[in-house]
């Protein structure tokens, strides 16, 4: 009996110890560098548009997954809380959308996706975990929103939003913000393009801290204090290429109410920012800035460089500074 309660033993820790190696060495394809708790993916649902329709492919059994097709918009419902699903978009459609509604977190793979919503965001996460967005290899995706609407962003996210894959995206925002990031936003190293160049309000507004690994990233803004990136927390970027420019009057392109950190420990950082416009018309006469924090601006490897071209704009606006390595061609303002 004792001989067979100890295969037993060595059975079940054997069994358990597969289980282990299987979830734990999957690694999220999202950020390596920023690596989440691991997952085990279960499923694949597939959403492919056309003009004014949509397929939705879900797996047989996956009953906890359900949709509808309204008028070119797709609503996903995700009632799963234990298995990371992936969803992957793709099609075309000039009167499409999405709606996300989850309970738990999940990937999205973005596949030559070219999305123009009739209302509403053309990406809607009404999720507040973390979202792994993936661009495939090589893809050009496209996503416009609808005009006039009440909604925050062309791309919004509820939760967090972690961003890969070496694609291409560019993303127009008719009513308010491009890409509205309720909590954190990371993108990997692997990443490939942003395009921002029309947005009634911000380019890129994250409510929580940005982390920058790498990526392309060409970003406008055009109307009365907008900002191209705007973090209500810190902004870190550790590897990429910016081109930003703020043309409207009191538009900043990059702004952090908390410390703005540049570094290259991810590969080389390059920033280069436009600020063009002057003072808002607002009683309180917001300037121009090339780069705003309302804390410590801190560079230790990289290049920055700040051009402008009223007398009222302001090249870096922070209430301190510290530069420890690379090179910052800009001009400061320091202090309260």
């Amino acid at each position: 009996m004792k001989r067979y309660l100890h295969i037993l033993s060595l059975l079940m820790m054997s069994t358990a110890a597969f289980v282990s190696c299987s979830y734990d060495e999957w690694t999220d394809p999202v950020s390596t560098e920023v690596p989440e708790q691991s997952f085990l993916v279960k499923d694949t649902i597939k959403v492919k548009f056309t003009d004014g329709s949509a397929t939705v492919d879900v797996p047989v059994g996956r009953d906890d997954v359900t949709y509808t097709v309204n008028n070119g918009i797709v609503t996903l419902t995700n009632a799963c809380d234990t298995d990371e699903l992936v969803f992957v978009l793709s099609g075309s459609s000039t009167n499409g959308g999405v709606i996300y509604n989850g309970i738990y977190k999940c990937t999205m793979i973005v596949d030559n996706l070219s999305l123009v919503s009739p209302r509403g965001p053309a990406i809607d996460i009404e999720c507040g975990k973390r979202i792994a967005v993936k661009l495939t290899e090589g893809s050009v995706n496209y996503l416009e929103d609808a005009a006039g609407g009440g909604h925050k962003g062309c791309f919004y996210c509820r939760g967090h939003i972690q961003l890969s894959g070496n694609g291409e995206l560019t993303v127009k925002g008719n009513t308010a913000n491009g890409i509205h990031v309720k909590e954190y936003l990371r993108v990997s190293k692997t990443f490939g393009t942003l395009n921002i160049s029309e947005s009634v309000g911000h380019a890129v507004k994250v409510g929580e801290e940005v982390e920058i690994h790498g990526g392309t990233f060409n970003l406008t803004v055009n109307n009365e204090d907008t900002k191209a990136l705007n973090s209500d927390s810190t902004i870190t970027i550790s590897g990429g290429t910016f081109n930003v420019v703020a043309n409207g009057d009191g538009t900043r392109g990059l702004q952090a109410n908390y410390d703005i950190e540049i570094n290259e420990n991810d590969g080389p950082t390059n920033i280069v920012v436009e600020a063009n416009g002057g003072k808002c018309s607002d009683e309180n006469e917001h300037r121009c800035m090339g780069i705003k924090t309302d804390l410590v601006f801190k560079m230790s490897a990289g290049y920055v460089k700040v051009t402008k071209v009223k007398n009222s704009a302001r090249g870096i606006r922070c209430l301190s500074k510290e530069l420890t390595g690379g090179t910052c061609d800009a001009e400061f303002k320091e202090g309260l």
